[in-house]
C-alpha cells in the first residue's frame, strides 16, 4: 500500500512546481523596469513680424515693427493710431476714457499725442517680450509734465511684474535718476528728466544687455539684462502711455513719435533715425 502512495505524492509535487513556473511576475517588478515618459517641451515662440519700408524712407528700411507719428492722427481724441508705411501695426484704446488727445502743431509745427496721467493708454499690436523680440531698438520723442518719481509713470512697457521692458519715471533706481528703464534685472536709472523738456531717447535691448542714448548722447553702456528662467513671461502686447494691464503707471505728458525695430541697429543706422527725429522736432543732439 505504501509503495502505491509514494508515486502519487511525487506526481502532485511535480504538478505544483509546474503551476508556480507559469505564474506571471508581480506588477511591482514591472513598474520598476518601465522608463519614465519625457516631459513635453513648450513650442518656441513665433518671432514678432517686422516689415521692410519702401524705398526712400527717411529711416533704415529693414526690421521695422512699429512706427507711429502724431502727424498721422487727426486732432481730438485718439481711438486708433497707425501708419500706412507699416501696414497692420496699430495702437488702440480699449475704452473711450483710455483715449489720449492729439494736439495739432504743438511741437516744432508737428502734432503730439497727450496722455492725461490718469486713464489714457494705448495697446499696440506688437509683442516686445524677449521671447518674441530677442533684440529690439525703441526710439521715442516725448516730454513729461512732471519730474516726480512717484507715482510711477511709464512711457511704454509690457510689464507683468517681472521688470519686463519698460521706460519711465520711477524712484527705485540705485543711482537716483528719475527716468528709468526696466532691464529684466531690476530698475536701471537712465537720466535726470526735467518737466516740460522734449527728449529723443533710444533704448537698444538684447536678451543679455541694454544700451541707451538720450539726445544723441550715450547714457547706458552694456547694462546687464537678465530675463530669468521665463523670458516669455511678459505681457503679450506693448503698451504706450503706460506699462500695461498689470501695472498701468499712466504717463502724464506728450509723445510725438515712436519707432520700434525688431533688431539691433548699428551706429550709423541709429544716428540716421536720431537725425531724422531731431530735425523734425527741433531737438538738439549732444554728440
Amino acid at each position: 500500500m505504501q509503495k502505491k502512495l509514494i508515486p502519487l505524492a511525487l506526481c502532485l509535487l511535480a504538478l505544483a512546481a509546474c503551476k508556480k513556473k507559469e505564474e506571471p511576475a508581480p506588477a511591482a517588478n514591472t513598474a520598476k523596469t518601465e522608463a519614465a515618459a519625457p516631459a513635453p517641451q513648450p513650442a518656441p515662440a513665433t518671432p514678432q513680424p517686422t516689415v521692410t519700408l519702401a524705398a526712400g524712407a527717411p529711416i533704415p528700411a529693414q526690421g521695422v515693427a512699429l512706427w507711429l507719428a502724431a502727424d498721422d492722427a487727426q486732432p481730438g481724441k485718439l481711438a486708433s493710431w497707425s501708419n500706412g508705411a507699416v501696414a497692420g501695426m496699430t495702437a488702440k484704446a480699449d475704452a473711450p476714457e483710455a483715449q489720449p488727445e492729439v494736439i495739432a502743431k504743438a511741437l516744432n509745427g508737428h502734432n503730439i499725442v497727450r496722455f492725461d496721467g490718469e486713464q489714457n493708454m494705448l495697446m499696440t499690436s506688437i509683442d516686445i517680450s524677449a521671447a518674441r523680440m530677442p533684440e529690439a531698438t525703441i526710439f521715442a520723442v516725448f516730454s513729461s509734465k512732471t519730474a516726480e518719481k512717484t507715482p510711477y509713470r511709464k512711457l511704454y512697457g509690457d510689464d507683468n511684474g517681472g521688470y519686463d521692458r519698460a521706460a519711465g519715471l520711477d524712484d527705485r533706481a540705485e543711482n537716483n535718476h528719475n527716468y528709468t528703464v526696466f532691464t529684466g534685472n531690476g530698475v536701471q536709472g537712465y537720466f535726470d528728466l526735467e518737466a516740460g523738456k522734449t527728449y529723443l531717447a533710444a533704448e537698444q535691448f538684447t536678451k543679455t544687455e541694454l544700451d541707451g542714448w538720450v539726445n544723441g548722447k550715450k547714457m547706458l553702456d552694456k547694462i546687464a539684462a537678465a530675463w530669468g528662467a521665463s523670458p516669455d513671461d511678459a505681457l503679450p502686447n506693448m503698451y504706450i502711455g503706460g506699462t500695461g494691464t498689470s501695472f498701468h503707471e499712466p504717463w502724464q505728458g506728450d509723445l510725438a513719435e515712436i519707432i520700434v525695430y525688431g533688431r539691433v541697429l548699428n551706429d550709423q543706422e541709429r544716428m540716421q533715425v536720431e537725425d531724422y527725429l531731431a530735425k523734425k522736432y527741433g531737438v538738439t543732439l549732444a554728440r
